[in-house]
């Protein structure tokens, strides 16, 4: 079993056409230019970043030096733009008994605590991919970001070309958290990939 992360991850996502937001490593905060942006650490031993809080917004060249070392005590640091936006999660996984399915959540929501989500067997096809949408509870507040209207069209592609990738490279699992959506961009900002 082979597990990809980070970048890796992100590249086997783009060769099926998958939006991503790529990773910078970083060698010293003082190389950073753009704020604000996001700090990662990138680890084999860190899968979920966000329970092990190594994820951080970082605003202004004092915060990135804090943030840099601090971080760096736990793997190397890797830097992605930042994108505000919906946030999703998304995942591929086979069950003990039965086929591949795909889970479409809100992020920064316990689904299996709200059972905020939408799940539909592999392969979806783009109808199927509206209606996953359309079944979150929040759906109205899903297709506008301050006022605009979101590229939701970016989310339902992602979520057929997922499906189709899962059953033609015979993966065991997906977990994108999270993919970001807003009205100039949707796409994946963090991926993991067990093979």
């Amino acid at each position: 079993m082979r597990t990809l992360t980070n970048q890796r991850a992100l590249d086997f996502l783009k060769l099926y056409h998958i939006p991503t937001m790529d990773y910078t490593p970083i060698l010293g905060a003082h190389l950073i230019r753009n704020f604000p942006c996001v700090f990662k650490v990138d680890s084999p031993k860190i899968l979920h970043k966000a329970e092990h809080k190594v994820v951080h917004v970082v605003h202004h060249k004092d915060h990135a030096e804090s943030k840099f070392h601090a971080l760096r005590k736990k793997g190397n640091v890797i830097s992605q733009r930042h994108v505000d936006g919906h946030e999703f999660v998304i995942q591929v996984f086979r069950p003990p008994r039965g086929k591949m399915l795909i889970l479409l959540g809100i992020g920064g929501i316990p689904t299996d605590v709200h059972e905020h989500f939408s799940v539909r067997p592999c392969p979806v096809a783009l109808g199927s991919a509206r209606k996953m949408i359309d079944e979150l509870r929040a759906s109205e507040y899903i297709t506008t970001f301050s006022g605009k209207k979101t590229k939701v069209s970016s989310l339902e592609k992602t979520i057929v070309a997922l499906s189709k990738l899962a059953l033609k490279e015979n993966v065991k699992a997906i977990e994108i958290d999270p993919f970001i959506l807003n009205h100039k961009f949707g796409g994946v900002a963090d991926a993991k990939i067990v093979a």
